[in-house]
């Protein structure tokens, strides 16, 4: 279902992406995490972790699952040395995910037109799901939104979200 008639809310949406970033997956072999092997990692599904400015650093998506977009080297230590201590697999997805950034005070509306928000976020910074049924990972963060698609649905979601704001700016 595609809302109508609220120019507001697309007037305050911005979107941002399909950009592709290298990206990690980890996949922990046992959940729930044991406290010594997951140091480092945010223990709930759906916790992120976050840098000063509010960027993503590492989700944990789904149980036992973690997704670092953009990893800095340290973090590729630290995910590579919890492989080594037989915590998890570690999987190099570049290509597989594209991110898209949706900002402003519209940016729920917009998204609201696909998920229930307050289901897929409660008590959660993050979750894995269907948005306009292309499989995603949504993270919100302060004023807006992340989303990781998977890359064969990007353009698919772009077109989705660009609907959507037409829709919401109809008069």
């Amino acid at each position: 279902m595609i809302p109508s008639g609220n120019p507001q809310a697309a007037e305050h949406c911005g979107i941002e992406g399909p950009a592709l970033e290298r990206m990690l997956e980890f996949k922990a072999f046992e959940f729930p995490l044991l406290v010594e092997a997951s140091a480092g990692l945010p223990a709930s599904p759906g916790a992120v972790q976050r840098d000063a400015s509010g960027r993503a650093l590492l989700l944990h998506f789904a149980a036992g699952r973690f997704l670092a977009p953009a990893p800095t080297p340290d973090r590729v230590r630290h995910l590579d040395a919890l492989q080594a201590a037989g915590v998890g697999a570690l999987f190099d997805v570049d290509g597989k995910w594209r991110r898209f950034a949706l900002t402003g005070p519209g940016a729920s509306r917009v998204l609201a037109s696909a998920v229930d928000l307050g289901v897929a976020l409660r008590h959660r910074d993050c979750a894995a799901l269907q948005l306009f049924d292309c499989p995603a990972v949504l993270a919100s963060r302060a004023g807006a939104f992340d989303v990781w698609v998977e890359a064969s649905y990007a353009t698919a979601l772009h077109g989705h979200l660009k609907d959507v704001l037409r829709a919401l700016g109809a008069a």
